[in-house]
């Protein structure tokens, strides 16, 4: 993850969205909070006293809420919810992209000189084949793929992380406030009926994109045994 990446308009925007329902959803859980410690809510009230100071800090705040989600999605809740459930569904494609990954890594270890089995196993396992590519196919390529379908995936997770954690939030004011059992049922049923289709919805565009993206690299990667092929050369002279 490259989080100097997010200081686009485009990727400041797909940043600042989700970062911006976690300030809300961190403003009710702080308020729930201090409810049930007994005391006064400080945030809200904050605001409300400095309506203008707070609308220009919720821009920054929003910003780095929504870089430290994209932390907490790339270490591990993408893998949970997309890269996994992808691999599992649609085998056959990853079995096509992790032998054109095995490929090129193949065609270019011999320029390491080594015969070290321990080395050839660890090029294997950490060079990036993205970056070898970027050299091979040019930057403007690996970029136009990846804002088709990567930084979509980014931002339907980190939103997706975001308005769970916004449920959870309304979920304990709603328990909090609740006078009877059939009006807090009620209000579950209400969070549920909006929040759940708009997750499900983010969820299912995420694993679609991922699957997208794959089989774009995998394109690509045999782009590039083609560029990097002795034969072309030949080929490209007549």
């Amino acid at each position: 993850m490259n989080v100097f990446s997010a200081f686009t308009f485009g990727s400041l925007i797909k940043t600042f969205l989700p970062g911006l329902v976690w300030l809300i959803a961190i403003g009710i859980l702080e308020a729930d909070a201090q409810r049930l410690l007994g005391a006064s809510p400080v945030i809200w009230p904050a605001v409300q006293a400095h309506e203008q100071a707070a609308l220009v800090l919720a821009f920054p705040a929003s910003i780095l809420l929504g870089l430290l989600s994209n932390i907490l999605v790339f270490m591990g809740v993408n893998d949970w919810l997309v890269r996994n459930r992808a691999r599992s569904v649609d085998s056959d494609l990853f079995e096509v992209h992790d032998h054109l990954k095995a490929r090129v890594l193949d065609r270019y270890w011999p320029l390491a000189e080594s015969s070290d089995e321990r080395l050839h196993e660890l090029f294997n396992r950490h060079i990036d084949v993205e970056l070898i590519m970027l050299n091979v196919l040019g930057p403007e390529t690996i970029a136009y793929v990846r804002e088709q379908y990567w930084y979509h995936l980014e931002f339907q997770i980190n939103l997706l992380l975001s308005l769970l954690v916004a449920f959870i939030a309304l979920m304990l004011n709603a328990f909090l406030n609740f006078t009877t059992c059939s009006i807090l049922m009620l209000n579950v049923l209400e969070y549920l009926g909006l929040l759940a289709p708009v997750c499900l919805l983010l969820l299912v565009a995420a694993r679609r994109n991922y699957r997208r993206h794959i089989a774009k690299i995998a394109s690509l990667m045999a782009a590039t045994l083609r560029v990097t092929a002795p034969e072309s050369q030949k080929i490209d002279r007549r």
